[in-house]
């Protein structure tokens, strides 16, 4: 009962922690440097090459899905790529979109008919260019039809964000092999192996989640973004004075 009674109280100080550093970060939101993320920092530059070309960009929720443990990586997903098609929206090819859950396909749907739609560009929407293939995490057809489609549709940036496995290797070397740009980023240990490895601006664990940080602005993503940064450093710190405790006490 007591164990359980501490892990309950170390949640609500994290919870509290938390909200407490987004509601500070909020307020002085125009005074606070967020630490650079090169994805982040690439991406105007990226769209803007994008655009100029004639070109389409390409984004992959890969397996994340609306209806299990994947929900969050859909959801922010969904968010980078409003974000990615409302900077794009000028362009003469539609944002290009795969993914592999029925169900996400409404979400990416709409995700792009509201990007067009805050610019006054829904003549620009197409539904069919969100495109889904074979349903399944790890789904080797997934990648195989995806990746067929970074060639068909003209793509020159490609951002494979989401739940990939080790498929994703397969999608890196067609983008590559066609010379397109490629940020990535996995919820799985396996997909994020390989985007460490082929991305030379990969999306790292959580980063995935601060898109609307760095690319909205708004004084609460401002501070949630510090507020994830600060929990971040005192989780490694914990782990650090455990493990000094643990060495110098010899488990006692």
């Amino acid at each position: 009962m007591a164990a359980n009674v501490a892990e309950s109280l170390v949640v609500y100080l994290l919870l509290l922690i938390g909200v407490l550093f987004t509601v500070v970060g909020a307020v002085l939101s125009r005074r606070i440097w967020l630490r650079a993320i090169p994805a982040y920092d690439a991406l105007p530059n990226l769209i803007g090459f994008t655009v100029e070309s004639g070109k389409a960009i390409h984004v992959s929720f890969g397996g994340s899905a609306v209806r299990d443990d994947t929900t969050l990586s859909a959801l922010a997903s969904a968010e980078m790529l409003y974000h990615i098609t409302e900077r794009s929206a000028i362009g003469d090819n539609p944002t290009l979109v795969t993914l592999s859950d029925p169900l996400t396909l409404t979400l990416a749907q709409d995700t792009l008919r509201r990007a067009y739609k805050s610019h006054e560009r829904l003549v620009k929407y197409r539904p069919l260019r969100v495109q889904w293939y074979p349903q399944g995490q790890s789904s080797l057809a997934f990648a195989a039809g995806a990746g067929l489609s970074l060639t068909d549709e003209e793509v020159s940036t490609n951002y494979m964000i989401g739940r990939f496995g080790a498929e994703l290797a397969l999608l890196a070397e067609n983008a590559l092999r066609n010379d397109q740009t490629l940020i990535a980023h996995s919820d799985q240990i396996e997909g994020q192996s390989v985007a460490y490895m082929i991305s030379p601006t990969p999306l790292i664990g959580e980063e995935l989640y601060m898109s609307g940080a760095y690319l909205d602005a708004r004084p609460m993503m401002r501070g949630g973004a510090l507020a994830l940064d600060v929990l971040r450093y005192l989780t490694v710190l914990f782990i650090i004075v455990a493990a000094l405790y643990f060495f110098i006490t010899g488990g006692r």
